[in-house]
């Protein structure tokens, strides 16, 4: 089995480990489930949740990602032409409510990464 590179574990959803496992038990297109995570690694057994309330902190990142939608819609209706600021409006609502899943999977999956203090184990 070959090791995934870091990027492509993050972009997948990978154990920050073994880069194997799922960190979500469902796909994000199952929209009644999307944010169902695994408590514990199905393949190296790492817990998930270091400390009670830990994914707190990954409202931050959801933030700093939500700008980034803004700021990505704003710059393209900006050079196409400039539209009224009810089209600015309406689509960063529409964008914000059909990225919400993967915002809300990507922050969690970037938070952990980042602070979850699990380091990669090739060994696992």
């Amino acid at each position: 089995m070959a090791v995934r590179s870091l990027s492509n574990a993050l972009l997948h959803g990978k154990c920050p480990r073994c880069r194997e496992g799922e960190i979500f038990t469902y796909p994000a297109s199952r929209l009644s489930k999307f944010n169902v995570m695994n408590s514990t690694c199905p393949n190296c057994g790492v817990m998930f949740q270091p400390e009670p309330g830990f994914y707190q902190g990954a409202m931050y990142v959801s933030y700093a990602f939500a700008i980034v939608f803004i700021v990505t819609i704003s710059i393209v209706f900006y050079v196409a032409g400039d539209p009224s600021e009810w089209t600015y409006i309406g689509a960063v609502v529409l964008v914000t409510i059909v990225m919400a899943p993967l915002n809300y999977r990507y922050s969690r999956i970037v938070y952990l990464y980042m602070f979850g203090g699990i380091k990669f184990d090739p060994s696992r």
